[in-house]
């Protein structure tokens, strides 16, 4: 391993805060050191570097082309520097104190109760408060420590870690089944059946089956939508359509039981990816790694259960 770097990696870090802030000011506050002192690193990581990474004057402080990528590289290093602090701090400690985590209505009020559940026995001296939101949320604008959401991350301050991936199947009532006019064996007579939608999902992300190599983007006529899994299974049971439902969380017992069925089987639905984020100054929290264990935990015996 390399020992020695042409620029001081603590410069480097201090950068990025500045980035962030767009203010050698207001950077030096966060980091507690003076002014003069943020900007010295500075210009001693541009001449270490022989690049200007900054363009300053009186009114206004902008990055270069340059500096954004090398931001972009300097916030990977703070990561991974973070996960060993969290690694060592875990070790130390037991979690305690209070985390504020919001999950999406769709992952349902059983899984995010076991989670819930799970931590809080685990860590008598940790305190939980748990929203269920109808809309995606900002871990640091909306007062979070940590939020559950789909989709990229937008944010580069944030950190983004999967907890699971939901595998979602095509399915509808043994009753709707039956009185077709003919069976469903082609994707595409899915475009003329009333379709259930699960309201969560991305406006711009295309529902698209796929069989081996083949892919079928679809475009059926939604009867209704819900952004909570359970109010769609309820519509599905009662015959109103065809769903897509994630047999982890919601549609175990159903399965078995024969009320719900699956439908062109053989085409598999894309996996909708669930993820914990929080922010940067947060990733050595021993609270939110415990949580984020708990929230892996309770999938894991999910499926076990199916």
């Amino acid at each position: 391993m390399e020992q020695s770097l042409p620029f001081d990696v603590d410069a480097l870090l201090i950068f990025g805060k500045v980035v962030e802030c767009r203010s050698l000011s207001k950077a030096s506050a966060l980091l507690g050191m003076p002014k003069s002192t943020v900007s010295r690193k500075l210009s001693k990581l541009e001449a270490d570097l022989g690049i200007k990474l900054l363009r300053m004057n009186t009114h206004q402080l902008t990055v270069t082309d340059l500096g954004k990528k090398i931001y972009d590289h300097g916030a990977k290093i703070l990561t991974e520097a973070n996960s060993v602090r969290a690694l060592v701090e875990s070790s130390r400690q037991e979690p305690q104190g209070e985390l504020r985590v919001a999950m999406p209505v769709f992952v349902g009020t059983d899984y995010a109760s076991r989670v819930g559940a799970s931590f809080l026995q685990r860590y008598p001296h940790s305190r939980l408060d748990i929203q269920l939101v109808d809309d995606m949320v900002h871990p640091i604008n909306d007062g979070f420590d940590v939020v559950f959401g789909i989709g990229p991350l937008q944010d580069s301050t944030l950190i983004s870690r999967k907890v699971f991936s939901l595998e979602l199947f095509l399915c509808a009532s043994p009753g709707f089944v039956r009185q077709l006019a003919e069976p469903l064996t082609n994707p595409a007579q899915l475009n003329s059946l009333p379709f259930i939608d699960f309201g969560f999902r991305d406006a711009q992300r295309k529902l698209t089956v796929v069989r081996h190599k083949r892919r079928h983007e679809l475009a059926p006529a939604v009867r209704a939508r819900a952004n909570s899994f359970q109010v769609c299974k309820q519509y599905i049971l009662h015959g109103l359509g065809v769903g897509a439902m994630p047999n982890q969380i919601i549609c175990t017992n159903e399965l078995r039981d024969g009320s719900i069925v699956p439908v062109l089987p053989g085409w598999d639905l894309e996996p909708l990816d669930v993820h914990m984020v929080y922010p940067f100054q947060l990733s050595f929290s021993t609270l939110i790694s415990a949580f984020y264990d708990a929230a892996c935990e309770i999938i894991v015996e999910n499926t076990a259960r199916e």
